[in-house]
């Protein structure tokens, strides 16, 4: 199921509206889906397909299992709640620095890239990051080896440094 922007923002407020809350601006929008802020001051996502609402819920549900709020000085937003017939889920807001969208994470497993599409991709992230490559890989390396998480979809929105 692909969405329009619309029904994002439909599916967005259909699930605010049954809790009792309301949609208060749009935070961004992605591939994935789009980003709104409430005004309870929480984040809702709602996603134009299954797939990336499911693995970023599974990614969102490990780090809540192991009480994640701070991954080596990057908030994460912690989740809150989520509908799965919508495909919404709601999270905390956080301020930089931060780390987030687990659209494009796997979990335990990462998909097998032959390696010139690995090492494309490190040549295309170390020119969005500059000197603050090394320290993107350090939050990837420790994300995969504590929680199992693999990170692919990395971009200077979605880390923050302080």
């Amino acid at each position: 199921m692909s969405a329009s922007s619309g029904d994002l923002e439909q599916r967005a407020r259909q699930y605010v509206i049954a809790r009792g809350n309301e949609l208060e601006r749009r935070l961004g929008f992605g591939r994935d889906g789009s980003v709104y802020a409430t005004v309870a001051r929480t984040a809702v996502k709602s996603y134009g397909s299954l797939d990336p609402f499911e693995r970023e819920l599974d990614c969102y549900r490990r780090l809540r299992e192991h009480d994640v709020g701070e991954l080596l000085g990057h908030r994460v937003p912690r989740l809150l709640d989520w509908d799965e017939r919508l495909m919404v889920l709601e999270m905390s807001i956080v301020n930089p620095p931060y780390l987030l969208d687990f659209a494009g994470a796997y979990l335990d497993d990462a998909p097998d890239f032959p390696a010139e599409v690995i090492d494309q991709w490190h040549q295309d992230k170390f020119e969005q990051f500059g000197d603050r490559w090394p320290d993107v890989i350090a939050v990837l390396e420790f994300l995969k080896s504590r929680y199992g998480i693999h990170l692919l979809d990395i971009h200077p929105a979605n880390i923050t440094f302080g």
